[in-house]
Formats: C-alpha cells, sequence, structure tokens
C-alpha cells in the first residue's frame, strides 16, 4: 500500500527572515499596543512632581506639625504640583537619628532643634546653648536676625538650605521635689539630651548629676527615678504629660528651644527657580506661626499644668543672681567648645546693643 503524499498546501514555506512567524508577530503587536497604553495613562496621570520628605519630632496633632501641614498645602498651590512637601512624624527615632537619615537622603528635609542643628554644624548653638543670655523673645528675635545671614550661609555650606526659622519655648527646670536654687537641684538626677559630652563634663565640675537620654526615654526614666529633674520647656513637660512624676518648676527663663527647617541644597536646587521665591515666603509665613503659637502654647501649658497640681516658683532677685552666676561660671567652658567662639562673642555684644538701645529709648 503506497503512502499517501502529503498535500502542498499543508507545506509551510521556508522563513525568509525579513518577517516573522505569525505567532511572533501577533505578541510583537500585543506587546506594542500594551506600551502604547502604559504610554498614554502615564501621560494621562497628573504630574506628582519633586517630592520633599519632612522628618520632625513633632508628634501628630501638635499645632507645629498642624503648621507644616499648612505649609505642605500652601505649596502646592504655589508650585502647582511641581514640588510635594511630606511631612512626617518621626517623633520616636530622636533628632541626631533625623539628621543621620537626612544625611543618607532618606529624607530630604526637616524641622530640627540645636540638639540636631549642631550634628551639622555648631553655628546655631549660640541661640541656645548660652544660659541665661536672653532675658525675653524680643532679645532671641533681634539677635537671630541681626546673625541668621552667617547661621544660614554656614549651613549652605554644609549642604543644607534654611526654609524658616522656629523656636518652642523656654526651658524651664522641673523637679519630683522642690528645689529653685542652683544648689538644689544638685541633689537631683537631671536630665542631658543624649550626645552632649560637654555638657556632661560641666555639670558635673559644678557638682549637678546628669544623666544623658533621648526625649522619647523622659517619661520612663522619670517613672522608675533613674531621672528626678528636667530642664524642658513647658509645652513639652504638658504634652508628653511630665507632671504625672514632676510636680515643681522655676519660673526662670534659662535657654530659648531654637530650631529650623531645612533642606538638602541638592534637592532644593531641583526646584525651579522661579518658584523658589514662593515657596520660601510660604515657609517664612510658617515659621512666624510656628514661633507664635510656640510662645502661646509656652504659657498656656503653665496654667494648664498648674490646674493639675503643679506648683510653680517665682524666683526672687537674689535667686536669679545665683543663677546668673552660674552660669557666667561655665561660660569660659561653653565659649569655643560648645558655642563657636565668634559666634558667642558676637551675640553677647548684640545683646547688650540691644539692650542699651531699649533703655535709651525709654529714657
Amino acid at each position: 500500500m503506497k503512502a499517501r503524499p502529503r498535500s502542498p498546501s499543508r507545506r509551510q514555506p521556508p522563513s525568509s527572515g525579513r518577517r516573522p512567524a505569525p505567532l511572533v508577530f501577533d505578541l510583537l503587536v500585543a506587546l506594542l499596543a500594551l506600551l502604547a497604553a502604559a504610554v498614554a495613562a502615564r501621560a494621562a496621570e497628573p504630574n506628582r512632581g519633586l517630592e520633599v520628605k519632612l522628618a520632625t519630632i513633632l508628634p501628630l496633632g501638635t499645632s507645629g506639625f498642624d503648621r507644616l501641614l499648612e505649609l505642605r498645602d500652601a505649596w502646592g498651590k504655589s508650585a502647582g504640583g511641581a514640588v510635594v512637601l511630606k511631612p512626617v512624624s518621626a517623633a520616636h527615632e530622636g533628632e541626631r537619628q533625623i539628621v543621620t537619615h537626612l544625611a543618607a537622603g532618606n529624607y530630604k528635609a526637616a524641622l530640627l532643634s540645636t540638639v540636631g542643628l549642631s550634628e551639622i554644624d555648631k553655628s546655631v548653638t549660640c541661640l541656645q546653648l548660652i544660659p541665661m543670655q536672653f532675658r525675653d523673645w524680643a532679645e532671641v528675635d533681634h539677635v537671630r536676625e541681626k546673625i541668621r545671614g552667617d547661621l544660614e550661609q554656614r549651613l549652605r555650606a554644609k549642604g543644607y538650605e534654611v526654609l524658616f526659622w522656629a523656636d518652642a519655648g523656654w526651658v524651664r527646670y522641673f523637679s519630683k521635689t522642690p528645689a529653685v536654687r542652683p544648689a538644689d537641684f544638685q541633689r537631683h538626677k537631671l536630665f542631658v539630651w543624649a550626645g552632649e559630652p560637654q555638657q556632661m563634663t560641666i555639670l558635673r565640675s559644678l557638682g549637678y548629676q546628669p544623666v544623658s537620654l533621648e526625649t522619647d526615654t523622659i517619661p520612663t526614666s522619670l517613672a522608675s527615678g533613674m531621672i528626678t529633674a528636667v530642664p524642658v520647656p513647658p509645652f513639652l513637660a504638658n504634652a508628653m504629660q511630665y507632671t504625672k512624676w514632676v510636680h515643681h518648676m522655676v519660673d526662670l527663663n534659662w535657654v530659648p528651644i531654637v530650631g529650623a527647617a531645612i533642606v538638602r541644597r541638592e534637592v532644593w536646587e531641583q526646584v525651579p527657580a522661579s518658584l523658589r521665591p514662593g515657596l520660601l515666603a510660604a515657609a517664612a509665613t510658617t515659621g512666624e506661626r510656628i514661633r507664635a503659637r510656640g510662645r502661646e502654647e509656652d504659657e498656656q501649658a503653665i496654667v494648664a499644668m498648674k490646674k493639675r497640681g503643679l506648683t510653680v516658683h517665682a524666683v526672687s532677685p537674689e535667686v536669679a543672681a545665683e543663677w546668673q552666676a552660674m552660669a557666667a561660671r561655665v561660660y569660659p567652658q561653653i565659649r569655643g567648645r560648645m558655642v563657636p567662639a565668634d559666634l558667642f562673642d558676637r551675640v553677647q555684644s548684640e545683646v547688650a546693643a540691644y539692650r542699651a538701645s531699649r533703655e535709651g529709648a525709654t529714657r
């Protein structure tokens, strides 16, 4: 029996090399269609713009964090979506860790106090680490505006642009048992911000018992007795409910808490030059609002804590002189070590000139 020859119509012609086989050709067409659809979808999406993640230790719900959310909205409106500010609460990290992430590029910007800023450049310490230097906010504001150009230039040299300046109340001394004079605190275990070895050395030389901690450990440390006194601004003591453990406060302005919002310079330079003035104007407004509200909250916090049993100890001129004398004793150890010598001298000079002008105006 003879085999049936194959029908010529079923035989596939050999490939010429100029045209893919039908199955491959169909797949290529499908892939091109999908690619075109993806490109069209991307084009239809709104432009997300440059995302600037800004970290702060301020908790969600605080007035300071709310002001950052307002700045986010203001930038969105001013930049038309080309720059997107994203405030992030990193209260669990601490400022030094925020600075580490900032340097690594995990955060693009941050709102920091002098504690964090000094990790980048020591210059800003001149506004916060000279105890008993300022009597009131008018003096702080005057000196800051006089020297801010220099401070901003030094931070710029380290790779950061300042968006705005802020402050957060006066540091006052809180304690578990009554303490008013400087010597009274020698029997207390005194909280000191972590990473301040020079401050630890100074306090020990004066007969104090400093304990170095991050701010997030203050409540548990007070509860356990690891510390018995904390120099912090009233708004923080109130917000974190430190008065569960400390029931006394000295009504004395020790140092102001000063800070600034900064952004990595390489990120700022990605912002179109035409948009920068509007963004900086919105940031300056935010700084003014944070400062104004923070100062109000500082006083309101004291009132609120007094209602919960806090005893506020007034300071007589005699006791104030003792605190001033103690501060003067440590100035030689602060100047050039904790605070750059040139800025230490300039702050003292600016304060003296400002006080002289105020006294002259009242005569």
